[in-house]
């Protein structure tokens, strides 16, 4: 018989164990909806610009919610507009008639800074510089003010280092527009914190 308990507790124990290797690699290699570096993995100052024709376009109020609503998610990301356009830590934005080569709401580019001028970047890598370019033509097709701000919000997520979040769960980050999710939702928040170091 004390073989017998011997055993179960043998078969046990190593059950637990064999389901914490597997928790284990689940969270290994879970996705993430952030990008590693960007502008830095901890705290961060980030200086937020419009160029002239944001407000030339109509879209100056688009602009700032899109921005301010990634505002106060976390300390370790602070925004602050400024008067002139940033060198380093910065977004900026502009709204033209059109973005050569795509056929979209907006996007969002990525650039170091250094000797011969600005160079692109990948998302994943470091930056000192996001731009956001968004297009009229095709924000005019769109069916309300709320889809307006759902892109300029998306738009702002990935500026501050945020993947495409398709995972099913409410998020500003998904590629298909819900005009009631023109905000930060709650997977959005938690991934804003993941990446921050929060």
């Amino acid at each position: 018989m004390k073989f017998n308990k011997s055993v179960k507790s043998i078969k046990i124990a190593l059950v637990a164990l064999v389901l914490t290797a597997m928790v284990g690699v689940t969270t290994t290699f879970a996705a993430t909806y952030y990008h590693d570096y960007g502008f830095a993995k901890g705290k961060v100052y980030i200086n937020y610009w419009k160029d002239s024709s944001v407000a030339s376009f109509g879209y100056t109020s688009y602009s700032n919610t899109g921005i301010n609503n990634w505002k106060n998610i976390t300390g370790n990301l602070n925004i602050t507009e400024v008067k002139s356009s940033p060198t380093y830590f910065g977004i900026v934005t502009y709204v033209g008639n059109s973005i050569p080569g795509f056929d979209v709401y907006g996007v969002v580019d990525h650039f170091k800074y250094g000797l011969t001028g600005f160079k692109q970047v990948n998302p994943d890598d470091q930056r000192d510089r996001s731009r956001v370019r968004m297009d009229h033509t095709n924000l005019k097709s769109m069916k309300n003010n709320a889809e307006k701000q759902y892109a300029f919000t998306h738009e702002f997520g990935h500026a501050v280092g945020l993947k495409h979040n398709n995972s099913g769960v409410a998020s500003v980050m998904s590629e298909t527009i819900i005009s009631t999710r023109n905000t930060p939702q709650t997977a959005d928040k938690n991934n804003i914190k993941l990446k921050y170091k929060n």
